[in-house]
């Protein structure tokens, strides 16, 4: 793993490397084994690098062998070595093993096609002096970040935003929509970032930019499909998803350094840690996070789920006082971004770098198989199934009544379940009524009366999610969205700054695309149903898979995921309590150019364990924090 920066300009061409040295410098702790810079024409590649494959010969920005493809990466394909066989037989010679070098040849051969051919992450910028153009391209899935930034006669990129910071020209511009779109979901989604000028390039898409200024794109070349398939027995599933899941996590360990896995104590990263114990002969060593606060940790299923496994189980206790470092990681992100599991990540990160460069995780497996409690209220709440309950219900009544008066109860009830069944039950508006963090009565009591048109009604990606994903039945649609959102936007984003602040590889062999194809076939059923007591089952097969070595007790307790003690830390006495007041007891406090003192002030006010604030407390700490590091922002 690796960062990446670089800049096009198409008329005023830098005379020096002291643009592209400080972009790079940017992600320097991106990749500490080492560093490289390319210039020419208008074009200025940087690079740093973590070394995981081929340390000796790895070296970037790398060129093909007549000089005119060069190429900045970050990421690693698992299928490289395929590939390369498959492109030694049409004629490419090769001088290193790393995954860089088979990208080059890759594109050579099939151009911009050649990332449907890929398996794995990546972010990567191709500098083809043939053709004359810039070739940005980004994963299925968007585990690997890029970003790029629109200017006056160049463009740049960058693994971080901080990096298209370092670019000769103004500050970028503030987007006060993109602030209400962090105070909405949590994050600030795709394709938009806190700047107007700078975006983020999303999943499985690809831009184009010629040295003249000319650019097209993004280009979007795959996404996920949901195809049920039928006829086979819940045993044959099984064994299909055992056997895709150990494919996936042995691909993910082709690598030439120490590695090791995350272990919450989960049904994901348990699957992910006993199917690395079955592979390889060696001890598997984990890594975990607890909490004093017994309600938040799952300390103790990590240290079931490493005794289950076999593997050597490395944990750490973290304590209100973590929050010291959540000023330092907020300009890590470089923007607003307001999932507070970014702190045990980081402590879990931190963990593991001690130990090796790289880790196995069991991020993914929720979206794909249907994990999340949202999910569980989406489906409960499926007009289906009221139309069900409706018709129940006016059968019953119609047994208590003279013939004449049941007749027309049932009438007037099969009427409205057929309007409730007809009704299309994937609306956009209800399912982001599930994960809205602040709602739009309550954001707009925060901001300031001027401001008030910053309000945005979505985004682009949810409705462009939405319009796809209507045909499909109601599940599918709820895991397409977040696959769309919540997975690249929030959950890997937060992985991926938190652990390469320590220069650590994360590997998720569970956001992989034969992981997600087996997935997406699925029936509904092996994904979600209810038990005899009617109580829902999210993640059916996988905890079924899980189950031949993890007693029921261990498989079907409630979900926790991976949060903080946010509540308790925000009580009086308490650290963030204490940052709080930092950042917003001053009546100048940059908060209070957008927002109500008196409407902030009253969400601490009243957080108490009956009535919990938390949520949109940390956003507005992080809010306040993100301003405060960068006063010479405007915004619009």
């Amino acid at each position: 793993m690796c960062g990446i920066a670089g800049i096009v300009r198409w008329k005023k061409q830098p005379d020096s490397d002291a643009e592209i040295q400080r972009m790079t410098a940017a992600v320097a702790h991106r990749g500490p084994d080492g560093v490289g810079f390319y210039r020419r024409d208008g074009v200025a590649l940087g690079h740093r690098r973590l070394a995981i494959i081929d340390p000796e010969l790895g070296v970037q920005p790398m060129a093909d062998e007549d000089k005119t493809v060069w190429i900045t990466y970050n990421g690693e394909l698992y299928n490289f070595r395929e590939l390369k066989a498959q492109l030694k037989s049409k004629g490419h010679r090769f001088v290193t093993d790393c995954d860089t070098e088979v990208v080059i040849h890759a594109y050579q051969e099939w151009g911009v096609d050649c990332v449907t051919k890929f398996r794995g992450m990546f972010a990567f910028a191709i500098a083809d002096f043939r053709q004359r153009v810039l070739f940005l391209a980004r994963d299925h899935f968007g585990i690997k970040p890029l970003h790029y930034r629109v200017g006056n006669e160049y463009l740049a990129f960058a693994s971080e935003l901080s990096a298209l910071r370092k670019v000769d020209d103004a500050p970028p511009t503030g987007s006060l929509q993109a602030v209400d779109l962090y105070l909405r979901y949590n994050y600030i989604p795709t394709p938009h970032t806190i700047y107007h000028e700078v975006y983020k390039l999303p999943p499985a898409s690809y831009m184009v930019i010629g040295f003249d200024g000319d650019r097209s794109g993004p280009v979007k070349y795959w996404d996920v499909q949901f195809r049920s398939k039928n006829g086979l027995s819940e045993r044959d599933w099984e064994e299909r998803a055992e056997e895709t899941i150990r494919d996936s996590v042995k691909a993910h360990l082709v690598a030439d350094v120490p590695f090791g896995v995350f272990l919450s104590g989960g049904i994901d990263s348990t699957l992910v840690a006993w199917q690395m114990s079955e592979i390889l002969k060696t001890p598997v060593r984990a890594f975990a996070i607890g909490f004093n606060e017994q309600q938040y940790s799952e300390l103790a299923y990590a240290e079931e789920a490493a005794r289950g496994c076999g593997v050597e189980l490395h944990s750490e206790i973290v304590r209100d006082d973590a929050l010291q470092i959540l000023p330092d990681l907020v300009a890590h992100y470089g923007e607003p971004f307001g999932d507070s599991s970014c702190i045990p990540t980081w402590y879990v990160s931190r963990l593991a770098r001690e130990h090796v460069p790289m880790v196995l995780s069991g991020d993914g497996g929720d979206e794909a198989f249907g994990g999340y409690w949202s999910y569980v209220n989406w489906m409960n709440a499926d007009p289906i199934l009221e139309a069900r309950q409706l018709m129940r219900s006016a059968i019953q009544s119609t047994r208590q009544l003279a013939p004449r008066a049941g007749f027309y109860w049932l009438r007037k009830s099969l009427k409205k379940s057929l309007q409730t069944f007809l009704k299309n039950g994937n609306e956009l508006s209800e399912w982001q009524k599930l994960v809205l963090y602040i709602g739009e009565e309550h954001r707009r009591a925060l901001w300031r009366p001027e401001f008030h048109n910053a309000m945005a009604s979505s985004s682009e990606v949810f409705k462009n999610a939405d319009v796809k994903a209507r045909k499909w039945n109601r599940l599918a649609y709820a895991q397409y969205l977040d696959f769309q959102t919540y997975l690249p936007c929030d959950i890997l984003t937060k992985v991926d700054v938190a652990s390469m602040y320590h220069g650590l590889e994360v590997r998720t062999p569970l956001v992989d695309r034969g992981v997600v194809d087996l997935a997406t076939s699925l029936p509904t059923l092996q994904r979600f149903r209810r038990d005899q007591s009617g109580k829902a089952v999210g993640k059916y097969l996988t905890k079924k898979v899980l189950g031949k070595v993890f007693p029921d007790e261990f498989i079907h307790r409630p979900k926790m995921g991976f949060g903080i003690p946010r509540a308790e830390w925000f009580y009086e006495g308490c650290s963030g309590r204490r940052l709080w007041d930092q950042v917003t007891v001053d009546e100048s406090a940059p908060l209070y150019q957008f927002f109500k003192r008196d409407q902030v002030q009253a969400l601490m006010d009243v957080h108490s364990p009956k009535h919990d604030n938390s949520g949109a407390l940390w956003l507005l700490l992080v809010m306040g924090i993100w301003l405060g590091q960068n006063p010479e922002i405007s915004f619009s």
